[in-house]
C-alpha cells in the first residue's frame, strides 16, 4: 500500500535580502503569492509587469516544518512534482540534492533523514535568469528569440517573454510536494492501448520498490472485470509487465464527430503471495493512430488516421493559459477546453514554448475527444546538446513525460520542438558543432528512439514545421507548415489562398482582447492605440502599426477606439476563415488547419481566439461555423463565383440555398440546388459569372438544408472601403423568454451583448432581411453591426 503525507500548503517564504518575508502557498509561485497577499500590485495592469524585472535576480527560500507520529518500518520518500527551476533541497539541514529541470519529478529516499516528530524542509530557489546567463558566459552565446540565455535551462521558454507574452520570470514550488510512504511495491507508469483493429489490446508498465519479481503479478481489469494476469521481470534495472489480451466487442475512442470517445475504468493491481499490495486506475480509451504519408503530383500527404478513418483536423494551438502558473485552476482548464469544444475544434497543439500540462487537461482532452499535437518544450532556439549535461537532462524530460501521458488517447503525436529546424534552415540558426545543427541530435537521434521505446504508440515527427521529405522544414510540399507571409510578413489574408500546404499547423492573424478586458488593464479615461500601456500589451514588433494596416486595408482607418477593437476583432475573424475555407475545400490535398491561437496568458492584443479572462472574440464564433461538419463555402475569383459544400459526415442530401444581396439590400442573385453530398468529401455545387460592379458592393449567405438542420455561411463580397454598408435598422422583439433580431438591410457582423457582456452562443453574425435570428435569452441586448463601427 501507499501512504501519503501532504506537504501542500503554508510555507514560509523569503528572498535572501529579506526584502520579503511571508506566508506562501504550495503549489505555488512566489510571483503569485506577492501579487494575492498585496505586496506587489499586479502585472497585467498598466506598466506593472515592468516592476517584476527585478525579481528575476533574487534568491528565494521555503521552508516548512511537519510533524510525523509515528514511524513503521516503510520506505519513506521526499517527492517532488514540480520545481521552477534551480533549487537545492534540505530535509532535517541535511542536503538531499538540487533540482535542474522543472519538467520533471524529482524524487529523494529519506527513511534515514525522517523522524518523530517535528522535521524541518527546506528549498532554496535559486535565480533563474542569473543561472542561464552564467552558463552562456562559460558555454558561449547562441542563437534564440527573445532571451538567448534561456536555452541552458530547462524552464518555461515563454517566462522570457514572447510575442504574445509577458516577461514574468517566476520561481516556486508550482506542483504537489509529498512524502510517499510504501509498504511493498508500487506500480508506475501504468498504460493499455490497441494493437490492432481486431481488439489486441496491451497493458504495460513499471513496478517499483521491489526485490524479487516473482513473488509479484499484476492483475489488470476492465470496468470491473478482471482480463488478464501478468507476471512481473526485470529488464535491465527496471521492473515491467507486459501482456495481450484480445478483447472481443471493444469500443474504440475516436475523436469528436468521427465516432464516441469511449473510455474505459482500466485497473492494475499489484498482487504479493496472492495479496493486492497496491492499485490504481486509470481512464483510457482504445484507438490506432497513423500519419499517411503517400507521393503525389504535389509532393506527399500528410493525413492522420485514426482507427483506420481518415480525419480531416480543425485545431487551434495551445499556449500556457497564465504567465503566472498559479493564477491558474482545474476549472480554467476545463471552462476554456470546453469552450474549444463548442466551437468544433478537432485537435490543440501544445506548443514548444510551455509547460507539459497538467492532468485534467489530457484527462478533458480525452473525454471530449479532443485530439492533441503534444510538442517537447523546446523552441524558436539552438539548444546545447553538445554538452553530455544538457543531452542527458534533455532525455530525462522526454523520457518522464512520455511515460506520464503516454495512456492519454487524445495525444496522437509527439513533435521534437516548435521551429527550430526552420531557424536552422532560414533565420540564421547557424552554429553545428560536429556538422550537427544544436539541437538535432535530440531531435533526429535521441528523441526519436525514446519514443520508439516508452511509446510505440503514436508517431514521433522531429518539429513543427518539419517536411521529412527531403524538402526544407517549412515546404508546403510536405509535412505539416507554418504560414506566417499573412500577417507577420505584412501580406493581405488574400495570400492564403495561394498556399498549398500539406498540413498548416500555423497561421495566425492578430485582433484586440473584448473592451472589458482593455478596461481591466488601462484605466484611462481615453484609451489610445499608440499609448505606452496599450503598446506594452502587444508585444510584437509593430504589431498595433499591423493591426492599423490591415483594417484600413479591409474597412479604412477606425473612426475611434471602440471601432478599432471591433474592426481588429471582425478582419481576424474574417481572415481566418478565409484561409480554413481555402484549406478545407482541398481536402485532403491540405489535410487540416491549427490557427495560432486558442488563448492567451495575459491581457493582450494577440491571435488568440479567447482572451484571457475567456471573453470570446468575433473569431471564436466564426470558428464555431468555419469548423462545423458540414460547411458551405463560396470562393470567388475575379468575376466567377464558385459555390461547394465540404462534408466530413456520412453520405448524404442537401438542399442548399445561395443569395446575393447588395448593401441595400436588393437581391441580385438568388438559386436554389438539391446535391447529393459524398462521405467525407468536397463537392463543387455551381460556378457562375457575377459583373465587378455588382460584386464590390454586395454580400452572399448560403442556406444549407441537410437532415432538418440549417448550416449557413457567409461572404463579404464588397470592397469595403468604397461601399460602406447602410443602416440595417436592426430591431429586437421580446417574445417567451426569447429575444428575436430582425433587419431591413443586409446586417454584417451582428454584435450582441447582454449586461456588457457578449453573448455567448451565438455571435459576430450576417443577418439579411426577411430573416429572424432568435436567441436564447430574456435579457436586454444591447446590439451594433458593422454599420455602427464604420
Amino acid at each position: 500500500m501507499v501512504f501519503i503525507i501532504s506537504l501542500n500548503g503554508k510555507w514560509k517564504v523569503y528572498d535572501l535580502e529579506n526584502e520579503f518575508n511571508f506566508i506562501g502557498n504550495v503549489p505555488g509561485t512566489v510571483h503569485g503569492d506577492l501579487v494575492e497577499q498585496g505586496f506587489l500590485p499586479h502585472p497585467y495592469v498598466g506598466l506593472n509587469e515592468k516592476e517584476f524585472k527585478r525579481l528575476e535576480e533574487k534568491t528565494w527560500v521555503y521552508e516548512k516544518s511537519f510533524f510525523v507520529e509515528k514511524l513503521e518500518k516503510k520506505d519513506y520518500f521526499l517527492v517532488f512534482e514540480g520545481i521552477d527551476t534551480i533549487s537545492e533541497i534540505f530535509l532535517n539541514n541535511v542536503y538531499l540534492g538540487k533540482t535542474e529541470n522543472m519538467f520533471l519529478t524529482y524524487r529523494y529516499d529519506v527513511s534515514h533523514l525522517l523522524k518523530e516528530g517535528e522535521n524541518k524542509i527546506k528549498v532554496i530557489i535559486y535565480s533563474a535568469t542569473q543561472h542561464a546567463k552564467r552558463l552562456e558566459q562559460i558555454y558561449g552565446q547562441l542563437h534564440a528569440t527573445e532571451f538567448p540565455p534561456r536555452v541552458y535551462i530547462r524552464k518555461a521558454q515563454y517566462s522570457f517573454g514572447w510575442d504574445w507574452g509577458a516577461r514574468i520570470v517566476t520561481s516556486g514550488i508550482y506542483r504537489d510536494v509529498y512524502i510517499e510512504e510504501l509498504v511493498d511495491g508500487k506500480i508506475k507508469y501504468s498504460t493499455s492501448y490497441l494493437k490492432d483493429l481486431k481488439g489486441l489490446v496491451c497493458f504495460e508498465g513499471y513496478v517499483e520498490n521491489i526485490k524479487d519479481p516473482s513473488k509479484y503479478e499484476v492483475r489488470i481489469l476492465l470496468d470491473g472485470n478482471e482480463i488478464i494476469s501478468l507476471p512481473v521481470f526485470k529488464e535491465g534495472e527496471n521492473y515491467k509487465f507486459k501482456g495481450f489480451k484480445r478483447i472481443k466487442n471493444l469500443k474504440y475512442w475516436y475523436p469528436r464527430d468521427l465516432g464516441e470517445s469511449n473510455l474505459y475504468d482500466v485497473s492494475f493491481i499489484l498482487v504479493k503471495d496472492g495479496k493486492e499490495v497496491y492499485s490504481e486506475t486509470k481512464k483510457i480509451g482504445f484507438r490506432t493512430i497513423d500519419i499517411l504519408k503517400e507521393k503525389d503530383e504535389d509532393g506527399e500527404s500528410f493525413i492522420f488516421v485514426i482507427n483506420g478513418k481518415k480525419v480531416f483536423v480543425k485545431g487551434a494551438n495551445w499556449i500556457p493559459a497564465d504567465n503566472i502558473l498559479s493564477f491558474l485552476k482545474d476549472q480554467d482548464y476545463v471552462k476554456l477546453l470546453e469552450m474549444a469544444y463548442k466551437a468544433n475544434i478537432n485537435m490543440l497543439r501544445v506548443w514548444g514554448g510551455g509547460i507539459y500540462e497538467k492532468e485534467v487537461f489530457y484527462e478533458t482532452c480525452d473525454k471530449l475527444g479532443i485530439l492533441v499535437w503534444q510538442d517537447f518544450m523546446f523552441s524558436c532556439g539552438e539548444y546545447p546538446d553538445h554538452l553530455d549535461w544538457f543531452r542527458k537532462l534533455s532525455n530525462q524530460e522526454v523520457i518522464e513525460n512520455v511515460l506520464k501521458l503516454r495512456h492519454h488517447p487524445s495525444i496522437i503525436i509527439w513533435c521534437g520542438n516548435n521551429e527550430n529546424n526552420w531557424a536552422f534552415e532560414e533565420w540564421g540558426f547557424d552554429l553545428k558543432v560536429n556538422n550537427k545543427n544544436l539541437g538535432n541530435t535530440l531531435y533526429l537521434e535521441d528523441f526519436p528512439k525514446i519514443c520508439v521505446e516508452k511509446d510505440n504508440t503514436r508517431p514521433y515527427w522531429p518539429s513543427s514545421p518539419y517536411s521529412g521529405s527531403g524538402f526544407k522544414a517549412n515546404s508546403s510540399r510536405a509535412g505539416d507548415t507554418h504560414v506566417w507571409n499573412v500577417w507577420s510578413g505584412w501580406q493581405d489574408y488574400k495570400l492564403y489562398e495561394e498556399d498549398s500546404s500539406r498540413f498548416v499547423s500555423e497561421f495566425g492573424f492578430q485582433a484586440a482582447p473584448d473592451i472589458k478586458t482593455i478596461e481591466f488593464f488601462d484605466k484611462s479615461e481615453k484609451r489610445e492605440i499608440f499609448s505606452d500601456v496599450m503598446l506594452n500589451h502587444n508585444k510584437q514588433v509593430e504589431g498595433m502599426e499591423r493591426l492599423i494596416r490591415f483594417i484600413s486595408g479591409r474597412f479604412g482607418l477606425p473612426k475611434n477606439f471602440e471601432s478599432f477593437v471591433y474592426l481588429s476583432q471582425l478582419n481576424q475573424a474574417e481572415a481566418i476563415k478565409f484561409g480554413v475555407e481555402h484549406w478545407r475545400s482541398r481536402k485532403y490535398k491540405t489535410a487540416g488547419t491549427i490557427y495560432w491561437q486558442l488563448n492567451d496568458s495575459w491581457p493582450v492584443f494577440s491571435w488568440s481566439a479567447i482572451d484571457y479572462f475567456k471573453r470570446p472574440k468575433a473569431l471564436y464564433f466564426y470558428t464555431k461555423n468555419f469548423y462545423s461538419k458540414i460547411l458551405p463555402i463560396l470562393k470567388q475569383k475575379g468575376e466567377k463565383l464558385f459555390l461547394f459544400v465540404v462534408n466530413d459526415g456520412k453520405e448524404t442530401i442537401g438542399e442548399l440555398k445561395l443569395v446575393i444581396r447588395d448593401i441595400s439590400g436588393k437581391i441580385i442573385f438568388e438559386k436554389e440546388y438539391l446535391s447529393k453530398l459524398n462521405e467525407d468529401s468536397v463537392v463543387k455545387i455551381d460556378e457562375f459569372n457575377l459583373k465587378k460592379e455588382l460584386i464590390e458592393k454586395s454580400f452572399a449567405k448560403i442556406y444549407l438544408n441537410v437532415e432538418g438542420i440549417t448550416y449557413e455561411n457567409h461572404k463579404i463580397l464588397a470592397d469595403l472601403r468604397k461601399f460602406k454598408p447602410e443602416n440595417p435598422e436592426i430591431k429586437i422583439e421580446y417574445l417567451n423568454g426569447h429575444a428575436v433580431i430582425t433587419c431591413k438591410k443586409p446586417a454584417i457582423g451582428v454584435e450582441v451583448r447582454e449586461a456588457e457582456k457578449l453573448y455567448e452562443k451565438e455571435n459576430f453574425f450576417v443577418l439579411f432581411p426577411g430573416e429572424k435570428k432568435t436567441l436564447d435569452t430574456k435579457n436586454v441586448l444591447q446590439i451594433k453591426s458593422l454599420y455602427d463601427y464604420l
